[in-house]
């Protein structure tokens, strides 16, 4: 379990180089054209900064009020904009 953490957590960090460095990321598996990789709440929240420009805990807030544990990138990007623009009572 312990190698399979880190094999994700290396694929993330691959694809949010690729993100940031404004390039479509290619998929290292063949999979339907399309498709994205689902990674884990932690995984996002921990490359926050790359990937939102948001704090951590934001993330996981976002999520969590949304029910998400897994999700794509872009799938969070949305949650994360729209949890950030919320209006505070």
């Amino acid at each position: 379990m312990a190698k399979e953490t880190q094999k994700a957590a290396k694929a993330l960090e691959a694809t949010v180089e690729q993100l940031v460095a404004g390039r479509e990321a290619e998929p290292k598996r063949e999979k339907a054209p399309g498709k994205e990789s689902v990674y884990m709440a932690g995984e996002l929240a921990a490359n926050a900064r790359k990937l939102f420009g948001t704090r951590p805990e934001c993330v996981m807030a976002a999520l969590k009020a949304v029910g998400r544990r897994e999700c794509t990138v872009s799938e969070a990007e949305g949650i994360v904009k729209k949890y950030l623009k919320k209006e505070v009572r």
